[in-house]
């Protein structure tokens, strides 16, 4: 599972830390779910961490976020430039989104990753006509 970092046994520093009974539990089934002790399994998940591994989950979740952002905001511009919609507009302005959320979801993440600041998808009005950007 883990792509970012082969797994290596020299490894020099060490870290040690607390945590309630009841987290430990979780900790411990989460690695014997993946048959790895608690210790490698903690390590692979910090390595993942520090290296800004981000889990397929999140990304999804990212997406659809990005997805239903996407279609607010060109439902917004084509009713304010064209007066009204369609079925097919909405069919269109749905499909569009949902077609790049991933992609547009991985500019998020490089973004942020990167710390280069605010993300700009530029909106246009060939996107709002359905032209992708």
């Amino acid at each position: 599972m883990l792509s970012v970092m082969e797994k290596t046994t020299n490894r020099t520093k060490r870290i040690g830390v607390r945590v309630h009974e009841d987290v430990f539990n979780r900790l411990r089934q989460f690695s014997m779910n993946e048959e790895k002790t608690l210790g490698e399994w903690c390590s692979e998940r910090l390595t993942e961490l520090a290296w800004g591994f981000v889990t397929p989950f999140a990304k999804a979740l990212l997406a659809e976020i990005a997805a239903s952002q996407d279609i607010t905001v060109q439902l917004l511009f084509a009713i304010a430039t064209q007066g009204r919609l369609t079925r097919e507009k909405v069919t269109e302005i749905t499909a569009a989104a949902h077609e790049a959320k991933f992609e547009e979801a991985e500019e998020l993440l490089k973004c942020a990753y990167n710390r280069t600041g605010r993300v700009h998808l530029p909106i246009s009005y060939s996107a709002a006509k359905g032209e992708r950007r």
